[in-house]
């Protein structure tokens, strides 16, 4: 069985495939010979990135979820053992009771407080969506504020050590509010520019009962970023069609975009106090028998597929971290 996700991505969220599945399937058939193919972490289930599908015989849906163009259009081939929340079991018509959570939380086993500082440090990191990467300077912006960043293209190890060594996680990034999550570090969501996508969001955190407010932060992008690609004139066009949608003028993509930061000095001055004062909430985690229960029902998936793969159940992912990121992160 081969778990498929984006090539090439570096974003932790996509990238933690590789080192989960190879644990937890990775002693049923080789993988890829079996004509079958896994959805696991990510937001996969949208008709472009199903494409890719057409050869398999059979597709396995674990902990995935919708959020990004139009639903798949399934066929006999598709097996669900469970999606990311609600939205995703409403996007694909399936039953409620498939809502169960994002893989991701099968790796809510490992012994993460080995990887936890002996004393609190008051670290707050903050964690932007990899698309806002380009926009600005992330790591200038969060040193003026007193933060540390936390890039999501981090290996997933080095990722995870960052976080683990966290008191309060800012987090754009969807993944960046999940693993924290997953290592009770507590975390605050945010949203800075048109690629943030609240559907996600939702899909997650309805599925544990989670009551979302996200911050809008004012988003915008550095000019001098994109010299190679934009003169003035394509910036201008730019601010003017985010200005008309918010005045619900224009095409419904423009939706999507982020404005200029003009001037520059002012808007990034603005995010810096902005990511301060984001700084000083308590932030939230899940409920904890809701989070042990959700971690339980993923498990019953997992051995779920194993049983239809002619495997025997296996016991949840534990130990200390370093030992399963050297095993399976070849």
């Amino acid at each position: 069985m081969k778990a498929i996700y984006p090539a090439g991505s570096d974003n932790v969220g996509d990238e933690l495939n590789r080192w989960l599945w190879p644990a937890l399937l990775g002693d049923l058939s080789p993988e890829g010979t079996d004509g079958a193919v896994l959805l696991g972490i990510g937001t996969l289930l949208n008709r472009e990135f199903c494409l890719r599908l057409d050869g398999a015989h059979r597709i396995n849906v674990l902990g995935t979820g919708a959020g990004y163009g139009l639903p798949p259009l399934p066929d006999e081939r598709w097996h669900y053992y469970a999606v990311r929340g609600p939205r995703s079991a409403k996007a694909m018509g399936l039953p409620s009771e498939q809502a169960v959570a994002d893989a991701a939380y099968l790796l809510a086993t490992l012994d993460w407080a080995s990887w936890a500082p002996a004393s609190a440090a008051g670290k707050i990191v903050v964690v932007p969506h990899h698309r806002s990467l380009r926009l600005v300077d992330w790591s200038v912006i969060c040193e003026r504020a007193g933060l540390t960043f936390l890039s999501p293209l981090l290996p997933a190890e080095l990722f995870m050590r960052e976080l683990a060594s966290a008191d309060l996680v800012l987090a754009e990034a969807m993944h960046g509010a999940i693993l924290a999550d997953i290592l009770r570090v507590p975390w605050v969501p945010f949203s800075f520019g048109g690629q943030f996508n609240p559907d996600k969001w939702y899909d997650w955190a309805e599925a544990f009962a989670v009551s979302l407010q996200v911050t809008e932060l004012a988003g915008f992008y550095e000019t001098a970023r994109f010299a190679e690609t934009k003169g003035m004139l394509q910036h201008g066009g730019q601010w003017l069609k985010v200005k008309l949608h918010r005045r619900g003028i224009g095409k419904r993509k423009w939706r999507t975009l982020t404005p200029p930061g003009w001037p520059f000095k002012r808007a990034e001055a603005g995010l810096v106090e902005a990511l301060r004062k984001l700084s000083t909430r308590s932030g939230q985690l899940t409920e904890e028998h809701i989070f042990r229960s959700r971690v339980a029902q993923l498990y019953r998936c997992v051995n779920q597929l194993r049983r239809d793969h002619g495997g025997r159940d296996c016991q949840p992912l534990s130990g200390n971290p370093q030992a399963f990121f050297s095993r399976y992160g070849g």
